[in-house]
């Protein structure tokens, strides 16, 4: 096995709480699994899911995670959150209202967004920049679903992979924002649980050899719906059949099967915090920070 590289590629491992009633255990096992690796994450909140399961969010916070948000109630059975269309003060309400959510749950504001769906636009970095936010997470760069998913536009496709400073006419292009853009990973499909459970290990693997071509840095998101069965939870009538159908608790096992072939990829595993933008001059080496120590960590496999 080859040595570790003084600069080591970062996994950001991600998690989006949609607003799913009994999804809550979902959350439960993945943070129980990020403890398992010593793993450092971070989770994105809807509003409605952090003002119902505070206890949660103040979970997350204490054992280290980035919090983040993710709209106010997609997910759930009101019409889902359109970051791409709905005008300046309907997105400024979603975002406002999720984040007191999710800092009255936790006690510390949060400064990163992912919008639902990865659906966005020069108007939501208005807002997250007038909000007091520092990072996103949902420009689609190089990923189009070919009508499988809900990324079916091409708006974004050729913005940078590597984190970014978008620009405020045109997010697919570097500008002077304040706001860091870490474009969630894809290869065309996503580097997501879904793509992961139908695929399988082998060609996520590949898809991640590709794009470590070009980045660093892979971004990995999953969804506490995804590992309770469905008969368990709540969902919309839109929710497909084919979704629900792949939600089981044995989809932590493609998780950490995954974990496992990053790591020993030597991949490190950090806070979306810890991203830098491209366009920054940072000289200082890429570690994944813990509290009281700075030092690159390399884990074994899970523990039986």
């Amino acid at each position: 096995m080859p040595a570790p590289s003084l600069f080591p590629k970062r996994l950001f491992f991600t998690i989006d709480c949609d607003w799913v009633p009994g999804s809550q255990k979902g959350l439960e096992a993945l943070l129980d699994c990020c403890e398992r690796y010593r793993m450092t994450g971070t989770v994105f909140f809807t509003g409605r899911f952090a003002e119902t399961y505070p206890d949660l969010v103040r979970t997350c916070y204490e054992r280290g995670h980035q919090l983040g948000t993710h709209g106010w109630a997609h997910g759930g059975l009101e019409q889902d959150e359109d970051f791409r269309a709905a005008d300046y003060e309907q997105q400024r309400d979603w975002i406002r209202r999720a984040t007191t959510a999710v800092e009255k749950a936790a006690g510390v504001r949060p400064v990163i967004f992912r919008a639902p769906n990865l659906w966005i636009s020069e108007t939501t970095l208005r807002v997250l920049e007038e909000e007091g936010y520092l990072y996103d997470s949902s420009v689609p760069a190089r990923r189009f679903d070919l009508g499988f998913g809900r990324v079916h536009y091409l708006k974004y496709f050729w913005a940078p992979t590597e984190p970014y400073r978008p620009c405020g006419t045109d997010l697919s292009r570097p500008g002077d924002s304040v706001i860091t853009e870490v474009p969630p990973s894809a290869f065309m499909l996503p580097i997501n649980l879904a793509t992961l459970r139908v695929l399988g290990l082998s060609v996520l693997g590949k898809m991640i050899d590709w794009i470590s071509r070009t980045s660093r840095q892979v971004v990995f998101y999953c969804h506490p719906s995804e590992f309770v069965h469905a008969k368990d939870q709540q969902f919309p009538r839109t929710m497909s059949k084919w979704n629900r159908m792949g939600m089981r608790p044995g989809n932590l096992a493609l998780v950490e099967d995954l974990i496992d072939h990053l790591f020993e990829r030597h991949f490190v595993a950090a806070p979306m915090i810890d991203a830098s933008s491209s366009e920054l001059d940072l000289t200082e080496p890429l570690v994944l920070r813990a509290e009281g120590f700075t030092e690159f960590v390399f884990p074994s496999r899970r523990s039986s």
